[in-house]
């Protein structure tokens, strides 16, 4: 297969596929306004749902799992990490174990996640819980986490974790010498508490600027740290709703644009129409606006967004090129991964996993998705 298009920042090319992998890429000239661009398949490291499948729901099985694929594929998405968010301990083994039925299933589940991510139930059930259901927070054991690896089939990649509850720093050490990415986040504890995790080993933080309580000591806040420690990357959620404009160029200009990785968060509603839902047992509104709330609208729960508009919305408020858009939104989660099948750059080697768009208003328009070296949605 042979495909052309702008890669953004570098110019016109063609790109040559042999199998699942990229075989030769030739710069052939300027860029042309007749092609569309073409980057790597969008990356998503937190999806709690998608297109009327929630990932944490009581009647998820592992049909309805696979069946978010091409509906995924359609907005660029060619991996994303299935988000277990706080649960009981049995719900989420259940729900593990789900998930790695429909990835022995399914050659291309398998494929496309890379991973999963845990968030919760180790996070904090004060003022940053958000919709998440505080009776089931606790702290952090290594025994218990290994029952859901072990339901997982070893594939949790990522675990989000509050810092500030006892035993955190060694929980840390073992899950990061296991090969799991340690995430801080939904956390009500101190600008020490986050570089003491950190130290430990933590190199994320998930949705930084959200799961925080409202109300924060204005110098020892816990989001100052987390944006202060060179060793964590910052995941963002670029909806229009969970971070203003201010927040986001901050949040660039002092990570840096290889330390910031874009993120839906987004939850079963995604590409449904508004209207009342429920998650893990919590009522939510997903309103006319896009924004999706929990019912009380105390908190938000998630979001709706798509990965091609975040990027659109990403630029829009970091006044970032598109070429580092895309960046944030393959090759940072991509190199945080380090799976296999996850595509980082278009380049001689790399999984041909790929998306041909366009630039529209408030979104990319997506026109061709390849993953494994073929096609797999079309506008």
């Amino acid at each position: 297969m042979q495909v052309e298009g702008n890669i953004p920042g570098v110019g016109c090319a063609q790109v040559e596929i042999t199998g699942r992998h990229i075989s030769s890429v030739a710069i052939k000239d300027k860029f042309s306004d007749d092609l569309p661009f073409i980057s790597p398949g969008f990356v998503d490291i937190q999806v709690n749902g998608f297109a009327g499948i929630d990932f944490s729901g009581p009647d998820l099985d592992a049909e309805k799992a696979i069946s978010v694929l091409p509906k995924i594929w359609s907005t660029g998405c060619t991996s994303f990490c299935p988000t277990l968010i706080t649960n009981s301990v049995s719900e989420l083994v259940r729900l593990f174990a789900i998930l790695e039925q429909a990835a022995r299933t399914n050659s291309d589940f398998a494929y496309t996640v890379p991973c999963y991510h845990l968030e919760g139930p180790y996070i904090s059930p004060l003022g940053s819980h958000g919709a998440h259901e505080p009776k089931f927070m606790h702290a952090p054991t290594w025994d218990e986490f290994m029952e859901l690896q072990r339901a997982a089939g070893g594939r949790i990649g990522i675990v989000t974790l509050a810092p500030e509850w006892p035993g955190t720093e060694e929980f840390v050490r073992k899950a990061v010498n296991s090969g799991v990415i340690v995430s801080i986040g939904h956390t009500d504890g101190s600008a020490a508490d986050v570089h003491r995790g950190a130290a430990a080993g933590a190199t994320l933080n998930t949705h930084l600027g959200n799961g925080s309580p409202n109300m924060m000591h204005r110098h020892n806040a816990p989001i100052w740290a987390q944006l202060a420690d060179d060793s964590l990357r910052a995941s963002i959620i670029c909806d229009g709703f969970h971070l203003p404009p201010d927040i986001v160029k901050v949040i660039v200009a002092v990570k840096g644009i290889d330390k910031v990785i874009l993120i839906t968060d987004a939850v079963h509603v995604a590409l449904l129409p508004p209207g009342k839902y429920k998650m893990v047992g919590t009522d939510i509104d997903f309103l006319p606006s896009g924004q999706v709330l929990r019912a009380d609208h105390v908190s938000m729960a998630g979001s709706a967004l798509t990965a091609n508009r975040g990027i659109s919305v990403f630029m829009k408020f970091s006044h970032c090129s598109l070429a580092e858009a895309i960046q944030a939104a393959t090759a940072n989660p991509a190199n945080l991964l380090g799976r296999p099948t996850v595509c980082s750059q278009i380049a001689v080697g790399q999984p041909a996993n790929l998306v041909l768009f366009r630039q529209a208003p408030e979104t990319l328009k997506v026109e061709t998705v390849i993953s494994q070296g073929r096609q797999v949605y079309s506008a």
